[in-house]
C-alpha cells in the first residue's frame, strides 16, 4: 500500500475523532456555564418541540419527494431526481414552518 492509500484512512479517523472530541468538550463547557449561571443542566426544556419538528419533517419530506416525482412524470421541466430533491427541500422547509407554528401555539395556550 502506498502512502496516499494509507493517508486517507488515517485522515478520516483523525477527522472523526476531532469532531467527536469537539462535540463532547463543547457540551461539557455548556453544562459548566449553565451551572455557573445558576441553571440546572439536567433539565429538558424543549423535548416536545423536537418531537413535533421531527414528526413534521418525517411527513413533509417524503411528501415533497412524491410530489416532485409526480411533477417530473407529467412535465418535462426537470428530471425526476432533480424535482424529487427540490420537493424534499421545499416541503421540508414547509414542515419546519408548520412545526414552529405548532410549537408557538402550544406555548401560547400553556400546553
Amino acid at each position: 500500500m502506498n502512502l496516499a492509500g494509507l493517508l486517507i484512512p488515517i485522515s478520516l479517523f483523525a477527522m472523526v475523532f476531532g469532531i467527536v472530541y469537539i462535540a463532547i468538550t463543547s457540551n461539557h463547557r455548556q453544562k459548566i456555564a449553565m451551572i455557573e449561571a445558576g441553571m440546572n443542566p439536567n433539565e429538558k426544556n424543549d423535548e416536545e418541540n423536537n418531537f413535533w419538528t421531527a414528526g413534521f419533517l418525517f411527513v413533509f419530506v417524503p411528501l415533497g419527494i412524491i410530489i416532485g416525482n409526480v411533477l417530473a412524470y407529467y412535465t418535462d421541466v426537470l428530471d425526476a431526481g432533480q424535482l424529487g430533491i427540490l420537493g424534499a427541500f421545499l416541503f421540508g422547509g414547509l414542515g419546519l414552518l408548520v412545526a414552529k407554528r405548532q410549537n408557538e401555539k402550544k406555548k401560547g395556550s400553556g400546553k
